[in-house]
């Protein structure tokens, strides 16, 4: 039995953008970086933001709100990508034997499987965003 009924309902998120950089450095190697081949469909902390505002708003469902950027991508693309756009030299190299800060992951372990709120900041805009920021 529940002391405090819940206000909202529970928000379970896929990774921030900002964490790219991390991903990276967790499966550097020298002057490579080994991920595995699964999908990565990471959200800006602005969309985020905006989405939790929405759903503490809103009507309840009672259930978990699952949400997500707009794009799903390779976590290897996603990762080049962004060492390309910050300027770091490393490659990527796509590796299925890599893990997930230590977890072995599946092609679908990092987004969400079932109906989900997306976030509309692509990587491209976010990369830009961050560029200017910097």
């Amino acid at each position: 039995m529940e002391l405090l009924p819940r206000l909202v309902d529970p928000i379970r998120s896929t990774q921030f953008l900002e964490f790219l950089g991390a991903i990276a450095d967790s499966n550097a190697h020298g002057k490579t970086v080994r991920l595995p081949p699964g999908l990565l469909q990471a959200i800006a902390p602005d969309d985020v933001a905006a989405i939790v505002a929405d759903v503490a708003l809103g009507a309840r469902r009672n259930g978990i709100v699952e949400i997500a950027g707009p794009q799903r991508t390779p976590l290897d693309e996603v990762v080049a990508r962004y060492l390309k756009a910050v300027g770091d030299p490393r490659e990527v190299v796509r590796d299925p034997e890599a893990r997930h800060f230590g977890a072995r992951i599946e092609e679908l372990s990092l987004v969400p499987l079932g109906e989900a709120r997306l976030g509309r900041i692509t990587l491209d805009e976010w990369l830009r965003h961050t560029r200017a920021a910097a």
